[in-house]
């Protein structure tokens, strides 16, 4: 059985709304009493329920990543340097992968959307997916067009390639 506020309360000896004051970190609380709630969660296993958060209007603090694969190094490296900074902002990832499949790519985002995330970050190549016109979400494309109102971040590569040639010929270098 899932263990609730309420059973978290009554284990502490605190009220309901003492409970949500410790988890939510809202008003001033002595450390006795939020140890005894931290602790009372620990020992029912209780956790949150992100969704019901997101309906009183909190932050889920959800971000979903869609990528075409995790077997591509790129795309391993990309999310995990997408989910440590995003984790020492206080947020959490889902990571989605499309495989190339624009329907599952679809049932992604309607799950995000579901699970009430802050935000996408994708690197979608599943092009034509009319549900990035039409979401309410914040979508970030990375290096690919998906719908005027999505931004895109992208590198530019010969740039790129300029400016490492020039940084190899200012520290000596000769045979590149």
């Amino acid at each position: 059985m899932v263990a609730k506020l309420s059973d978290v309360a009554a284990l502490a000896g605190v009220s309901v709304t003492t409970v949500s004051r410790v988890i939510n970190n809202y008003g001033s609380l002595s450390q006795k009493t939020i140890n005894k709630v931290h602790e009372a969660m620990r020992e029912l296993h209780y956790q949150p329920n992100a969704m019901a958060r997101s309906l009183q209007g909190k932050s889920s603090q959800f971000i979903g990543l869609i990528f075409p694969n995790m077997e591509n190094p790129f795309f391993t490296a990309l999310a995990s340097e997408i989910e440590q900074q995003l984790f020492e902002l206080g947020y959490k990832v889902i990571i989605a992968t499309s495989a190339n499949n624009v329907e599952k790519e679809r049932q992604y985002l309607q799950m995000l959307a579901a699970n009430q995330v802050e935000g996408i970050i994708t690197s979608s190549h599943n092009l034509g997916i009319g549900e990035y016109q039409n979401t309410y979400l914040p979508i970030v494309s990375y290096d690919r067009y998906l719908a005027d109102n999505v931004p895109i971040v992208s590198e530019d590569n010969e740039q790129g390639g300029y400016l490492a040639g020039e940084y190899l010929l200012s520290t000596g270098a000769k045979n590149c």
